[in-house]
């Protein structure tokens, strides 16, 4: 079985939202909601390998401010490892290059959107702990 190591990042902005993207229909778990991030590259860093997939995801340069949780998940086909930074936007606004959808969200309406079954941990504490 394929092992995949991922990185995301929850970007919080000045009012206390989180940045929550749509993948896009036709991807692999496309409509469901992700938190920007992706796969991490050979010889890159977890924080390089988020850095580097938010500004291909979104054009937006972010300082990861760090680890919120390591999470491990187990789907039919992989075995994928994620690590969530936490982290702010540095520079630019957030575009929809890859996702069909981008949105600024409370903690608390989290629940209100059907993410990946692999972030649903997150979300959880991610409830518990700031909604």
């Amino acid at each position: 079985m394929k092992t995949i190591t991922v990185t995301a990042a929850i970007i919080e902005n000045e009012n206390n939202e989180v940045l929550i993207c749509k993948r896009a229909v036709g991807s692999s778990m496309g409509g469901l909601w992700e938190f920007p991030g992706g796969k991490l590259e050979e010889n890159e860093t977890y924080e390089e390998c988020v850095v580097r997939e938010c500004k291909e995801e979104l054009e937006v340069e972010i300082c990861p401010i760090g680890i919120f949780a390591k999470t491990e998940y187990q789907y039919p086909d992989r075995y994928i490892k994620f690590t969530f930074f936490n982290a702010k936007i540095q520079s630019g606004m957030p575009k929809k290059n890859v996702h069909d959808d981008i949105r600024w969200v409370k903690y608390g309406e989290l629940n209100s959107f059907e993410f990946c079954p692999a972030d649903m941990e997150i979300i959880e504490k991610l409830i518990q702990q700031r909604g």
